[in-house]
């Protein structure tokens, strides 16, 4: 991706190495910075700024918007000559559970000069989950049937809405949100069940709506395979245990 800042006398064109990435991923890329004017430019500043926002907040042009996860300064320090430029390579890590993309919010990389947050250029990232959580996630879907609904990126985890196959095997089951992330290392997933059955009150029979909860954890030693393979019969172990909350007919 591509995208172009001018503040006079100069112009900041970023350029990175991919359109996607995924949690845990390096994003790499180039910098210029180009004296457009006729005169020398001393001491240039330029700052290229990984922060989260949420679209409808960050159109009011706050720097408060902005949600900092990490910043360097590619330039510092440098005297351009008329018409001159700079060119100079760059690397700024994602941590393995930053927040990924979604409708409402997402990553950005911020560039320009040394007030980036108020007056600068900058790039909309899409970021996915983390390979391990994806394939986790296939797991509902191709072993159990699940149908997923949305992702949404929550202050410090993903959730993810998952919806059940119709069949009798989970007869009071509507939905599950997954909270998912890994951190330091360790897969960390919080599953909600939301449960619906019947319940008499007297005569009659009224609808009773239930929550019920199971975590997982786990370390790399076992959802990884030799190769850094997932471990994915692990997966529908773990998922299968947690699954058993909502094939209880009992409610």
């Amino acid at each position: 991706m591509r995208s172009v800042f001018f503040q006079n006398p100069l112009e900041y064109q970023i350029q990175t190495d991919r359109e996607e990435w995924n949690q845990g991923d390096s994003i790499q890329g180039r910098l210029r910075v180009r004296n457009m004017s006729g005169n020398s430019v001393p001491s240039i500043q330029s700052s290229l700024v990984l922060a989260y926002g949420v679209r409808k907040e960050i159109k009011s042009g706050d720097a408060e918007a902005w949600k900092i996860q990490s910043e360097i300064m590619p330039i510092s320090g440098a005297n351009l000559d008329p018409q001159g430029e700079i060119n100079t390579e760059w690397e700024l890590k994602l941590n393995d559970d930053c927040p990924i993309t979604d409708k409402s919010a997402s990553l950005f990389l911020l560039f320009g000069g040394d007030k980036v947050m108020e007056e600068g250029g900058r790039i909309d990232l899409r970021v996915e989950l983390h390979p391990i959580l994806q394939s986790f996630l296939q797991t509902f879907t191709t072993q159990f049937k699940f149908l997923e609904k949305h992702r949404k990126s929550k202050e410090d985890h993903t959730e993810v809405k998952l919806v059940p196959p119709e069949s009798k095997e989970f007869p009071n089951l509507e939905q599950i949100l997954c909270m998912l992330k890994i951190h330091e290392e360790q897969l960390e997933s919080v599953f909600q069940f939301k449960m619906k059955g019947f319940s008499r009150d007297g005569e009659n029979m009224k609808v009773v709506k239930k929550k019920r909860e199971f975590e997982i954890q786990m370390t790399p030693e076992e959802y990884l395979l030799p190769g850094d393979f997932p471990n994915r019969q692990l997966f529908r172990e773990k998922i299968s245990e947690a699954l058993d909350i909502a094939r209880q007919r009992v409610f």
